[in-house]
């Protein structure tokens, strides 16, 4: 069986409803990451604990997803109907090829429940 990774940059708002449409598509594992980044959006202003504070990178959650090749069309459009708010900084979606299945470490596992 292929497999395939997505990788998914995102408002950090909007991940529990994506996780929750993943799951239900059949996805079972997500392996999340909090990241920042700069890109169009530029930087942000905001007034915590009363005092002016910058930033020229904004604060995102990474999803890394390996699934069935099969899963990627749906994944993709899971994906972008719940993470999509149309306005500038909603995220990034790539895929990338895998060489061979995920290997669980701990029983060395390497097929479709891996």
């Amino acid at each position: 069986m292929a497999y395939q990774q997505l990788t998914v940059v995102l408002r950090m708002y909007r991940l529990d409803p994506l996780c929750d449409a993943l799951v239900e598509l059949g996805v079972s594992g997500i392996t999340l990451s909090d990241v920042e980044g700069v890109g169009r959006q530029q930087g942000f202003s905001t007034l915590p604990s009363g005092v002016w504070y910058q930033s020229k990178s904004h604060p995102k959650v990474r999803l890394d997803i390996v699934m069935p090749q099969t899963l990627v069309p749906q994944a993709i459009a899971v994906v972008l109907t719940h993470a999509r708010t149309g306005i500038e900084g909603d995220g990034k979606l790539w895929i990338s090829p895998m060489v061979r299945a995920p290997i669980v470490v701990r029983t060395i596992d390497s097929d479709a429940e891996a």
